[in-house]
Formats: C-alpha cells, structure tokens, sequence
C-alpha cells in the first residue's frame, strides 16, 4: 500500500512543472536567503556553499528562489546546478582540499 502511494505521489511531482526561479534585487535576494536558509549566516550574496548532490560550490548569487508566485506555495531555495534538486539541508561549507585531506590523514591514523 505504501509503495503504491508512494509511486503515485513521485509521478504527480513529475507532471507538476518546477517553479521558474524568481528574479529578485540583490538585497531582496540577501533578505530571502537568511529568511529561509536559517541554517547558516548570509553576510553577501559571494557566501559560498558546497552542494553535496551535485559536488559543486555556489554562491548566494547562483542559489534560485522558487515558489511562492501563486500564494499557494512557500518560497524555497534550491540549487542552480542543472537537474539538481538540491534544498540548504544539502548545503555544507566549502573547505579548501588541503583541509580535507589533511582531515583524511588525521582521521586514517586515528583508526590504524
């Protein structure tokens, strides 16, 4: 019964188009991702977040804000990175490669 309701919800969000990105101000933007990516702090919009789906950095200036056009639907942010579907629960902070290889070091001699 659950995988019935299950196949029938996955393709009604496939007949559904997603929403076109909203154009916004730049501080208008700014304003919208510290509203609803309350998980970290937006100083710019050059903040930078690594995707970890789609493995890419991006900054506040690339993160679309969709919905929220047809008062139906809460505005969202998801990544620009085609055909990701990415949310800010998929978001970490970028660290440089030597850092996380110096981590994977750490963490080899650790467990050895």
């Amino acid at each position: 019964m659950f995988l019935q309701i299950a196949t029938e919800f996955a393709s009604v969000g496939s007949v559904i188009p997603p929403s076109q990105p909203i154009r916004l101000a730049r501080d208008d933007k700014l304003v919208a991702l510290r509203r609803i990516d309350k998980g970290r702090q937006w100083s710019s919009l050059d903040d930078q977040v690594y995707c970890t789906i789609c493995k890419s950095v991006i900054s506040g200036r690339q993160i679309e804000v969709v919905g929220g056009t047809n008062g139906l639907r809460a505005l969202h942010l998801k990544c620009s990175t085609p055909d990701c579907l990415s949310t800010p629960a998929d978001w970490i902070l970028p660290v440089k490669s030597d850092t996380v290889r110096e981590i994977d070091i750490r963490f080899r001699e650790n467990s050895a």
